[in-house]
């Protein structure tokens, strides 16, 4: 661009220097041809004045004026003039035909010009310098000269400034066209519509701001793309071809127990810590050029040994003639899955074991029955109340199962305004026998009760009715159970409080788990199935509460339910 700007600029002061060296020829020529039309002028005037009596005052002006001296012919005189004269005379040098010619004359080169009447009869020579006439000339050169120097250098300065102006458009004009490559915002080039760049600026402008729309477009969007990611309940992590992370989300920390950092370059090792899961990553790594799909459920190293089912996903595109590699990771936690179907299986291996034992009893007390034991009454009696206990237990045990099984089906709840104390007051009326049997003290406190309650009446009264049996059951004879009532600003709190042998750290942990029992001794022959306090935190959990238990070894436990008094229906 510098290099044509300066060939243009060359060829325009070449072109300069060329029209003024043809001004300084045409000048010259004009000039000589001038001095002969003023000398043919003069002759024409010789010959009207040499027949006028002041035609000597006119020949001495012109000598005084003009340096024009008169030679009539034939030549007279011996002066140097007259002698070149008549030498020219002599030499026909000069004639009618070619009434011009120069010759040097005191060191000066001078124009003599014939003069001849129309009859030939009066015959006379004009001399007159050659310089006499470039004097004025000189002058009007030299003004000439100086106005043109005036003239190419305004113009030159005005071509300079704007070319200047042109540059500097177009420097901002690239400027622009950088700025919109890089994304950033550009400074608007304003134009008349005369100006040769006007559409270019235009076209500029609307390219900047079509940019900036679409540049803003994908911000918009990326920040929706990642919002989206960032909230997905699964870990997403996108690598490059190197294995550096472009994008995690929060949940892959969660899953992974690492931190995450969200602006910060960082190696897919630095938050893979499981050799299966890292092993999948480095393959999809090692096949730039192969889309692959990998799928595999993994136990992540860590103390909660999470399992996840991991989707390692290896993206190829074509950019131009090179492609590129992108690796997709998305860890869906299965833990909770995991530990459904292991609590599924712990409770059918429970389960058959509960039932196998009473079976097995009954089973063979029918068969010593049937072996002959019939026979003696006393044995028969003592075993057929064996039969008839474990039945009950067996019963009971059924009863509990199909209980909680309804309780897992989540069925949909029903609200209606419910007295609790009115409900817990008649289970404990169910119960009458069982605690008149135990001699314990049961009381209802409800001076901080408010009633009626929300909720739903049928598994409330479940609720009450599995804390009253766990309380009779597992409590000293002569013992107490108090029931305790409160309604606050947002929930109802019912603690049962017995006075048996209490819980230890680890029961307090697991009592709610089900078929759990405790280890102590005399609790496994009370005829619990292990599934009541299960029932309880089941169907705690339906109405949105929450259960616990505080207790101490060989004074008793305090069981508290909390539901919530607002909620959606």
């Amino acid at each position: 661009m510098k290099s044509k700007l300066r060939l243009r600029r060359f060829w325009i002061g070449f072109l300069a220097v060329c029209f003024y060296l043809l001004m300084f020829f045409l000048v010259n020529q004009f000039l000589a041809t001038s001095q002969r039309e003023q000398l043919q002028h003069f002759g024409n005037e010789y010959q009207q004045e040499v027949d006028t009596a002041d035609h000597s005052q006119t020949f001495a002006r012109w000598r005084k004026n003009f340096q024009i001296h008169s030679i009539d012919l034939p030549v007279e005189g011996s002066t140097e003039l007259a002698r070149v004269a008549k030498n020219v005379v002599n030499h026909n040098l000069i004639n009618s035909n070619d009434p011009f010619t120069r010759v040097q004359y005191q060191g000066r080169s001078n124009w003599l010009y014939l003069v001849t009447d129309a009859n030939n009869n009066r015959q006379a020579i004009l001399v007159q310098p050659v310089s006499t006439i470039q004097h004025d000339y000189l002058r009007t050169w030299m003004v000439f000269t100086i106005i043109y120097l005036l003239i190419v250098s305004l113009l030159s300065l005005l071509l300079f400034r704007s070319s200047q102006k042109r540059q500097q458009k177009i420097k901002q004009l690239t400027a622009n066209l950088k700025t919109i490559e890089e994304n950033q915002e550009q400074e608007p080039v304003i134009l008349t519509p005369d100006d040769p760049l006007f559409d270019l600026a235009s076209q500029v402008n609307r390219l900047g701001q079509s940019m900036s729309d679409q540049f803003a477009d994908a911000k918009l969007q990326k920040q929706s793309l990642r919002s989206l990611i960032e909230n997905l309940p699964l870990g997403v992590m996108l690598l490059d071809e190197s294995g550096q992370v472009e994008m995690a989300n929060h949940a892959l920390g969660e899953i992974l127990d690492t931190h995450v950092w969200p602006d910060h370059l960082a190696n897919y090792m630095d938050y893979v810590k499981t050799y299966a899961l890292s092993r999948m990553i480095e393959h999809a790594l090692r096949n730039p050029t192969k889309h692959t799909h990998r799928r595999r459920d993994i136990q992540l190293v860590g103390d909660e040994g999470r399992f996840v089912a991991a989707d390692v996903i290896s993206l190829v595109s074509q950019v131009g003639t090179e492609q590129k590699q992108k690796v997709l990771v998305m860890l869906y936690d299965l833990t909770e899955i995991k530990q459904n179907e292991r609590m599924q299986l712990d409770f059918v291996t429970n389960a058959s074991h509960e039932l196998r034992t009473p079976v097995t009893s009954i089973a063979g007390f029918a068969e010593t029955l049937l072996d002959g034991a019939k026979d003696d009454p006393e044995k028969s009696t003592e075993f057929l109340k064996i039969i008839r206990d474990q039945a009950q237990h067996l019963e009971a045990l059924i009863h509990d199962i199909l209980l909680l099984s309804k309780a897992d089906q989540d069925r949909p709840l029903k609200w209606e305004p419910v007295d609790v104390g009115q409900v817990v007051n008649e289970e404990v009326q169910v119960l009458h026998q069982p605690i008149k049997d135990h001699q314990l003290h049961v009381s209802v406190v409800t001076d901080q009760y408010q009633q009626p309650t929300l909720t739903d009446q049928v598994k409330i009264r479940q609720i009450i009715r599995n804390l009253l049996t766990n309380a009779v059951s597992y409590n000293h004879p002569d013992g107490k159970i108090i029931v305790q009532l409160q309604t606050t600003a947002d929930s109802l709190v019912m603690n049962v409080q017995d006075t048996g042998d209490g819980l230890t750290t680890e029961d307090q942990a697991r009592v709610f788990e089900r078929f759990y029992r405790t280890d102590h001794s005399h609790q496994h022959d009370q005829g619990g199935t292990g599934l009541g306090l299960a029932i309880v935190a089941n169907l705690v959990d339906q109405l949105g509460g929450k259960v616990s238990v505080k207790s101490q070894l060989g004074v008793g436990s305090i069981f508290t339910v909390e539901l919530p008094l607002n909620v959606e229906k």
